[in-house]
């Protein structure tokens, strides 16, 4: 049974991947009630506006998706709550389950930071880091880790002459993605030099900064992560895509891609996998979870993609699947995260007073 106290699912959220934190928050909320948890979930609309959602909590046996903030705050215009901390119960826990900026960038942490509760996942730096591709890209470089070549571009200095320079050094095919969002919305791969610029303006209309990334030929293997000082990592598990690579539509709309879970690797090919994320992670500074995903290449090298710190919690996600082959049930894993959250925030309030012993 967990301990005293109530956990508050924080969902929606002003970023692309809102209707995916939609289907996430359902399957956390009824798994910690069925768990015992006094739930609270919080909406956040895509302008910004708090909503008081606990009415969503009568009917999850018979959706898949927590209704849209949005939506509940047009049906109920009183649902609105002025400021987050006067909708937190007391003594709460908070899963921010909230996908891309906003979410996962470090600024919702933040705000649970300035009102001291705890809260699962990523500290505020790390979320902002690996939130940010080029920025996550900089740190796993200087920590001698592998990642695929890249170039960071900025909106008020694209160019010609860059784009020509990025052709030379990454070659065809590459990847264009918006540096600071996920679910592979805004990703194109570029074939040819024609459509290279078009790609590039598009990602713009998602972000400031994008990234020009050389094509990896390899396996895709995710690996999933919890901890704060201890991590504990699973066997790898492995994306075949349907289409030309995992975007969106692969992975949210059509259900045509195949996940894997645990995935078929040597003993060599799974600790060096293993080595890798647990390396990735700790640079980072990543504390709560995490998932890792990786290029496994032909010559049994790995190239790290990216460290999602909020990855998601639907039905077809990697994260509690890879878990549940461990044996680790998806009820432990909430009160896993629970935990580690609390466990932090006690050793920070330690160390802000100097009493850690």
């Amino acid at each position: 049974m967990p301990d005293q106290g109530e956990l508050a699912i924080i969902y929606g959220g002003p970023s692309a991947e809102h209707e995916v934190s939609c289907v996430s928050a359902r399957r956390i909320a009824k798994t910690a009630l069925e768990g015992g948890w006094v739930v609270r979930p919080l909406g956040l609309t895509h302008d910004r506006r708090w909503v008081d959602t606990h009415r969503v909590l009568a009917d999850l046996h018979d959706v898949e998706s927590l209704p849209s903030p949005d939506v509940l705050l047009s049906e109920d215009p009183g649902s609105e709550v002025a400021h987050l901390d006067e909708a937190l119960p007391p003594n709460p826990v908070v899963f921010p389950v909230l996908h891309g900026p906003f979410g996962e960038d470090g600024v919702i942490q933040g705000h649970l930071e300035a009102l001291q509760v705890p809260y699962v996942g990523a500290g505020v730096l790390s979320s902002a880091v690996c939130m940010d591709k080029g920025i996550a890209k900089s740190v796993l470089h200087d920590h001698g880790l592998p990642v695929a070549a890249w170039r960071v571009v900025q909106r008020s200095s694209w160019s010609a002459e860059i784009m020509e320079e990025a052709l030379d050094a990454l070659g065809l095919p590459l990847f264009v993605k918006p540096a600071n969002l996920g679910s592979s919305i805004g990703v194109v791969k570029v074939s040819d030099a024609a459509s290279f610029g078009d790609a590039v303006l598009s990602a713009f209309e998602f972000d400031d900064h994008v990234i020009i990334e050389e094509f990896v030929r390899g396996r895709e293997l995710e690996l999933a992560l919890m901890g704060n000082e201890d991590v504990t990592v699973t066997k790898a598990g492995e994306i075949l895509a349907s289409r030309e690579f995992y975007d969106y539509d692969d992975k949210y709309v059509l259900g045509t891609a195949e996940t894997i879970a645990p995935t078929d690797l040597t003993d060599a090919q799974l600790a060096h996998a293993q080595r890798v994320a647990t390396a990735a992670y700790r640079a980072l500074r990543v504390e709560g979870l995490a998932r890792v995903d990786l290029f496994l290449q032909d010559d049994d090298e790995i190239k790290v993609n990216e460290v999602n710190t909020m990855p998601g919690f639907t039905p077809i996600s990697m994260f509690p699947m890879l878990w549940e082959a461990e044996g680790v049930s998806f009820p432990h894993v909430v009160d896993e995260l629970v935990g580690l959250a609390r466990s932090r925030h006690t050793r920070r309030r330690l160390l802000r007073t100097h009493r850690l012993p």
